[in-house]
């Protein structure tokens, strides 16, 4: 995903996303305002059970981690050197 399909996701360059605890007990990410969730994050039990009251700091980092990831991906490839001629030398 490039960073313009997430400013198409988001409805703009900066989006105010939020992390909240939906009825069933997932975690969702969101538009601040939108009822429609962009990503859910679900627990098993045992899991749930483990992290306690921590749950959402560990569902921040995750996504956290993703974005963080993709944002890497992007610049690696906007960095990228494309080189559409043939080496003078073979190694």
């Amino acid at each position: 995903m490039s960073i313009e399909q997430l400013k198409e996701l988001f409805g703009s360059q900066e989006a105010i996303l939020e992390l909240v605890q939906l009825e069933d007990g997932e975690l969702a990410l969101r538009n601040a305002g939108s009822e429609d969730p962009l990503v859910k994050i679900q627990f098993n039990d045992e899991v749930r059970a483990l992290l306690g009251e921590k749950m959402p700091v560990v569902a921040q980092q995750m996504i956290q981690a993703a974005l963080f990831a993709l944002m890497e991906k992007e610049v690696a490839e906007f960095e990228a050197v494309v080189v559409d001629e043939k080496p003078k030398f073979m190694s």
